[in-house]
This record gives C-alpha cells, sequence and structure tokens, in this order.
C-alpha cells in the first residue's frame, strides 16, 4: 500500500529480481537502463525529489515495509520499480534514503519559500535567509516564480524549519502560495518550525493566512509573523534578519533535542 491500495511487491527467486512497484522509483527519464549508468548525485536527488512528492504522507508504512523487507531477508540482485532506473549496484542507496526520509527527523536545513510582487517580499526572504546563515541554519532559498510546487516538497524532505513570505493580493495570500499550501497540506511533513512575513499594500491579510495554514499542517510557529508596509527599509531589514536568527536558534535547539 505505498502510494495505491493495489500496490505490492513481487518477488521472483530465480533471478534475484524485486519488482518493486512505486517503491525505490523516480521520475527519471534518460537512455540508461540501470542505475550505475546515472551519475549517483543525479540519481540520489531524483530519488529524494520522487519520495517527498509520492511516498512522503505514507512513511510510516514506509518504515514498516523496510522492517519486513529486511525480516525476510532476501537477495536482490535487481530492483525494479514502475518508474525510472533498475537497480543493480546502488540499492543500498535507495534503502539508507528511504530509511531516513521516513523519520523525517528535523535538520538544520531551513526552508524560504515566496512569491513578491515588486520585490518587496523578496527582499525579506533574503534578509531573513542572511539571518539564518548567521544563527549556523542552512538556507534554502525557493523562489516560486522559477520552482514548481514539487521542487518545495523536495526542498523540504530533508529539512527541519519552512518559512513562508506573501504578498497580499485582494485581501488574500498571494496564489502561488496557496497553491503550494494546498500541496504540502497532501504530503503531510512532519517536525517543523515555522514562521511567515511579507510585504502588503493596504489590508495585509497574507501572512495571518499562511500563519492559520502552517498552525492546520502542526508546524510548530517561532514568530506571529512579520508584516511589512510597502517596501521595507533598513530597519525592517534588521528585524528579517533577527527573525532569521530567531528561526535558526529554536531550529538548533530542535534538531541537539
Amino acid at each position: 500500500m505505498l502510494h495505491w491500495p493495489d500496490s505490492m511487491f513481487t518477488y521472483l527467486p530465480a533471478d534475484e529480481l524485486l519488482f518493486s512497484q512505486d517503491a525505490f522509483g523516480m521520475h527519471l527519464a534518460s537512455t540508461e537502463r540501470f542505475d550505475d549508468g546515472v551519475d549517483e548525485a543525479v540519481l540520489y536527488d531524483e530519488a529524494a525529489k520522487y519520495y517527498a512528492n509520492i511516498l512522503m504522507p505514507y512513511s510510516p508504512m514506509v518504515k514498516k515495509l523496510l522492517g519486513r523487507v529486511k525480516e525476510l531477508n532476501l537477495p536482490f540482485k535487481l530492483v525494479a520499480p514502475d518508474h525510472g532506473r533498475i537497480w543493480r549496484s546502488r540499492f543500498d542507496m535507495a534503502v539508507e534514503g528511504y530509511a531516513k526520509w521516513s523519520e523525517q527527523k528535523p535538520t538544520l536545513k531551513a526552508v524560504v519559500v515566496y512569491d513578491t510582487m515588486w520585490d518587496s517580499t523578496a527582499r525579506m526572504a533574503r534578509a531573513i535567509a542572511d539571518g539564518l546563515a548567521a544563527g549556523g541554519a542552512r538556507p534554502s532559498l525557493v523562489p516560486l516564480q522559477g520552482s514548481h510546487r514539487s521542487d518545495v516538497a523536495a526542498e523540504l524532505l530533508e529539512a527541519g524549519a519552512l518559512l513562508v513570505g506573501t504578498p497580499t493580493i485582494n485581501n488574500n495570500m498571494f496564489p502561488s502560495l496557496g497553491d503550494v499550501f494546498l500541496y504540502l497540506k497532501g504530503l503531510r511533513p512532519r517536525n517543523l518550525i515555522g514562521a511567515t512575513f511579507g510585504s502588503y499594500g493596504w489590508s495585509g491579510e497574507g501572512v495571518p493566512q499562511a500563519n492559520e495554514i502552517l498552525k492546520e499542517m502542526k508546524v510548530e510557529l517561532v514568530s506571529d509573523g512579520l508584516s511589512v508596509q510597502f517596501v521595507p527599509d533598513a530597519k525592517d531589514l534588521d528585524e528579517c534578519r533577527k527573525l532569521g536568527q530567531r528561526v535558526a536558534e529554536r531550529l538548533a535547539a530542535t534538531v541537539d533535542g
């Protein structure tokens, strides 16, 4: 039951071949049929992105599956998923990755996902990233003008914090952030801390709305949100850096704890 109710493993003893269906797959098209024909870094990134966007909601089932496979103690010469490369040389990489990803343990990586209308929210995002780095976290900026929702999920897979920046338009958060939120809620990431920020012109509903959705996602909020009217000045950007540092300090305590 990884991904679909009819998903199952099929093992062919004569060839020591596992047909793993959706498990251990990836959305990678290439002329190479086997894992050892693909660069190891590409292979890892594609496997991680597939897990984040397809299997993350089923992480508890993944943990049980890995335990069951270990109990069976079957030899695997080949592992053939429905999508992506056939594993014949680096299957240990896939198993180790799934074991780590299914735990969803927080790390010092902080994902800053944002969109912007006139660069004001983007300026805030960059200042927050500076504060995160100064506080010892590893910021990953994800501007939605050049990133897909699946990229956000992939970045979040090995992270410990999610910071969201949104302008306000028509008394609501920016539509691209609404899209990402709906998508991430379905993937059910766990063990995250976070914060919200953004610039607005008149009413400023975007940041409070983003706050409420993070609460629904069970993200532990470090602040009530940082809203700036119009273009952030030097004082505002300093507050952004302080927010980044505050998140980094809380993240360090979470990881160490």
